[in-house]
């Protein structure tokens, strides 16, 4: 069934899912303010949701590669730098400085995407909330790493 109720469903569902991914940042940012025992389980979680959400922001770019043949091989490259970029910091830098660097890693991937999502054919809502999601993330890393380095 194709039309603007299938349309709109697509849309509530989009940003639902959307809003409700900051979900664990949001209980990682808050459990570095509030827990007084801030343990490597929590930072470990945050930071792997963080990997595999900045691999998924990558993976736009694959999908729109599929279906818009203009670009196709920087469409292929912007998809994978993300995960490695996420990948190496989580491997190589001390926790702190990987943090800092995942969320910015987050308005970076906003700041390429935002001019090359609004020459193809992406729904305007996806446009609204992306930097929403993209800032929030941001701020939600901030507070975890203020954490790790007032400890």
């Amino acid at each position: 069934m194709k039309g603007p109720m299938n349309n709109a469903r697509a849309e509530m569902t989009g940003i639902f899912l959307g809003y409700f991914g900051l979900v664990p940042f949001i209980a990682g940012a808050v459990a570095s303010l509030l827990l007084i025992d801030f343990n490597n389980f929590i930072i470990n979680a945050f930071q792997i949701y963080s990997l595999a959400i900045l691999s998924f922001m990558g993976g736009v770019h694959w999908g729109l590669a599929l279906v818009e043949g203009p670009s196709l091989s920087t469409r292929l490259c912007l998809s994978v730098i993300p995960v490695i970029v996420g990948w190496f910091c989580v491997i190589v830098m001390p926790k702190d400085l990987a943090l800092a660097v995942l969320g910015g890693a987050f308005i970076v991937q906003w700041l390429i995407d935002r001019s090359i999502l609004a020459s193809v054919s992406v729904p305007a809502w996806y446009l609204d909330m992306r930097p929403r999601l993209a800032y929030a993330v941001a701020g939600c890393h901030l507070f975890v790493v203020f954490r790790l380095i007032s400890n």
